[in-house]
């Protein structure tokens, strides 16, 4: 790479400085006059045809060697785990002749990834009684403490299992002591010990991610005969809510990052990367079927690295609170209303119709059936999609205000507790 960052400092010193060239090639051969002034050029010549032409230049003397890095890097046995598919993109243009700074840029990231993160991305077995592997996933290494190290995965990941062991490329594994879980948002962090120095990985700002993002994903799809798998994809999509625990209610606090690069079965826990090599994400879910291809789910860094730290200080998570009601969106269910003949105030057009209450759950005696919710804490109901949004700060035993209508009258109801999911 020192050639292309040579490249860089040719066009600087050019952009500074006058110049003339007569310029010819045929494959790679190429004559070159320049004369250096400051007030005249012996052709005049506007910057973008100069930057054009010495760009021109230096790939011609560039490519081969710089192709011949990519390929030479590729056959080191640390990048065995890559599948072909991830660089196909990349070498089309490449051998099109259509290399830019950015794309080799791109390329040497995603090796570095491969190289120095990918590591810290270890297989999870989840054991029965029976001592038998009933369940595998992937974990990231996001902590050290001596010669304790720190295993964050998926919820699904660990569930019901008896005991837990890590896997290691070199199909090594050790035993593992669950510490805690998050069941809501599917996380749950496990310790090992060990002797050995392995790679610990960084959480990056998922809150700085934006569409169109190159990503990349690392987990053991379909189990560890594929462990390390690489792909790669873009951030398709942020702040994507849905229901993901099955309960027919859309989960307002996970806020998944939605991604195109290939994960499977085996994935769950594995880490999604941005191209400095750290963890924005936790790979989670993907949406399959014969309609639908390329969408991935992944809990964003900033909400994981937050309940890790729970977990590790109270053996929970209280970062996700559960308001407990059912509810009809007023804006976005009109024809609810009708059909099953309730009468709303004609001036009532937004808010959420209490239709159900979960016991011991933060609104569990404070709100009733019929109640409509119109502001919880700071946040007036507008649609269930912008409450997500604008709730999703608060936390575990952050205390409230709400505002109902009742009874033809709007009611505040203040100091509500907010509670963890029963």
């Amino acid at each position: 790479m020192k050639k292309v960052y040579a490249f860089i400092v040719s066009l600087l010193f050019l952009a500074t400085m006058g110049c003339s060239i007569d310029f010819s090639t045929t494959k790679g051969v190429y004559t070159q006059t320049t004369t250096m002034t400051v007030s005249q050029t012996t052709t005049e010549m506007a910057m973008d045809d100069v930057i054009s032409a010495v760009y021109a230049k230096i790939y011609a003397e560039l490519y081969d060697d710089i192709r011949a890095e990519i390929i030479a890097d590729l056959s080191e046995e640390q990048f065995s785990l890559i599948y072909d598919n991830v660089m196909t993109d990349l070498y089309a243009k490449i051998d099109a002749g259509d290399l830019t700074l950015e794309a080799v840029s791109a390329v040497d990231q995603i090796f570095d990834v491969a190289l120095n993160s990918a590591p810290g991305v270890v297989g999870v077995a989840n054991l029965n009684a029976s001592n038998t592997i009933q369940s595998v996933g992937s974990g990231v290494i996001y902590k050290q403490t001596g010669s304790t190290y720190y295993v964050v995965t998926n919820h699904h990941v660990i569930e019901d299992g008896t005991s837990f062991e890590i896997y290691f490329e070199d199909k090594t594994s050790i035993a593992a002591t669950l510490i805690g879980e998050d069941p809501l948002v599917d996380v749950a962090v496990l310790t090992f010990v060990s002797n050995k120095t392995l790679t610990v990985l960084n959480f990056g700002d998922s809150e700085a991610l934006s569409q169109g993002q190159i990503v990349l994903a690392v987990g053991n799809p379909n189990g560890f005969d594929y462990f390390g798998s690489v792909t790669m994809g873009v951030v398709s999509g942020l702040n994507r809510y849905f229901d993901i625990d099955n309960d027919n209610v859309t989960d307002m606090f996970v806020n998944y990052v939605q991604h195109d690069a290939a994960i499977n079965a085996g994935n769950s826990g594995g880490a999604l990367f941005n191209l400095n090599g750290e963890v924005i994400g936790l790979n989670v879910i993907k949406i399959a079927s014969t309609e639908i291809e390329g969408m991935g789910f992944a809990i964003p860094s900033e909400l994981v690295e937050r309940i890790c730290a729970d977990i590790e200080e109270f053996g929970v998570s209280k970062q996700v609170p559960v308001l407990g009601i059912t509810f009809v969106d007023i804006m976005n269910n009109p024809t609810y209303f009708t059909a099953n003949n309730i009468t709303l105030p004609p001036s009532m057009t937004s808010g959420f119709y209490v239709i159900g209450i979960q016991t011991n759950a933060s609104f569990y005696g404070y709100v009733q059936v019929g109640d409509i919710v119109t502001q919880i804490g700071d946040v007036t109901i507008v649609n269930s999609l912008d409450f997500k949004a604008g709730f999703s700060k608060y936390r575990v035993g952050d205390i409230i205000d709400i505002i109902v209508y009742r009874n033809g009258a709007y009611l505040t109801i203040e100091d509500i507790e907010l509670k963890p999911r029963p």
